[in-house]
């Protein structure tokens, strides 16, 4: 009994498939993803959210208790004895919106850079649900679920917030310091990235148990301006110096010695005369 045709037929044209790929690697290169445009003129914040969310291929949702506070459109009042007359269409946005004067094309970073910003100019956050599964969510800094944004920082190395100083998303970040001491970093820096009245939340910046580690949190340009600021005053101190004051001290000391060098000798001379 002869064995079924295909039995050979298969394999021999899976071996030949495997060879063309092999033979022809460039097939197999991912095309390259078209730019973003952020389009000029007046455009609604859902919209944008929506068009950054299939660009970049993940899942924004957006409540409409996030954007309410701009959201609301009252009707006009009917003056009393009046008909009812039917709603006119909308002259406008609905909802908050956008407005630019030339169009802004970037890359998938940019799209999302951009979107970020769009949303914190706003009073919003683009918050990870799930980031593996690339689903986030639009909440309102200043709302009812505010303290998830914060809780929701994502765990980041000081290099990758340096590679994307201009996102605005929540990050956490551990700093090893080899020249500065941690306690004196966090006090330093602590001014500078006070809310100062601002109801958005910012930096916050503290210690993990030892002298050598700062923990940066809040949005990644915020991170990445301090952990700049740290790359630059964390570098070793020259042997030979010393802070101004203590050389004014030491300066102060010398002339001191001399004086009293100079007191004693007078002493010494005038004891002699008046014996």
């Amino acid at each position: 009994m002869k064995p079924p045709a295909l039995a050979f037929v298969l394999p021999a044209l899976l071996a030949a498939a495997l060879a063309q790929n092999e033979a022809r690697p460039a097939d197999r290169a991912p095309a390259t993803k078209p730019p973003f445009v952020f389009e000029p003129g007046l455009v609604e914040l859902r919209t944008v959210i929506e068009r950054c969310g299939i660009y970049l291929q993940r899942n924004i949702l957006v409540d409409d208790s996030a954007l309410m506070p701009n959201a609301a459109r009252r009707a006009k009042p009917v003056p009393a004895g009046a008909a009812a007359q039917p709603a006119a269409p909308a002259d406008g946005p609905t909802g908050p919106f956008v407005e630019l004067q030339l169009p802004v094309v970037t890359d998938a970073n940019g799209c999302e850079e951009m979107l970020s910003s769009l949303l914190w100019s706003r009073g919003l956050a683009l918050v990870p649900l799930d980031e593996k599964k690339g689903v986030y969510e639009v909440l309102a800094m200043g709302g009812p679920r505010a303290k998830e944004i914060m809780a929701r920082a994502v765990t980041r190395t000081p290099e990758q917030v340096l590679a994307r100083p201009s996102l605005r998303q929540f990050v956490m970040v551990v700093k090893e310091l080899q020249h500065t001491n941690a306690q004196i970093a966090n006090n330093a820096l602590r001014p500078f990235f006070s809310a100062n009245g601002n109801p958005n939340p910012n930096l916050t910046i503290g210690n993990i148990g030892n002298a050598t580690t700062i923990l940066l949190t809040g949005p990644q340009d915020m991170v990445a301006t301090a952990l700049q600021l740290l790359q630059t005053a964390d570098v070793p101190q020259p042997p030979d110096a010393r802070p101004e004051l203590t050389q004014r001290l030491d300066t102060l000391a010398q002339q001191n010695a001399q004086l009293a060098q100079r007191i004693a000798a007078l002493e010494e001379k005038l004891g002699k005369q008046g014996k």
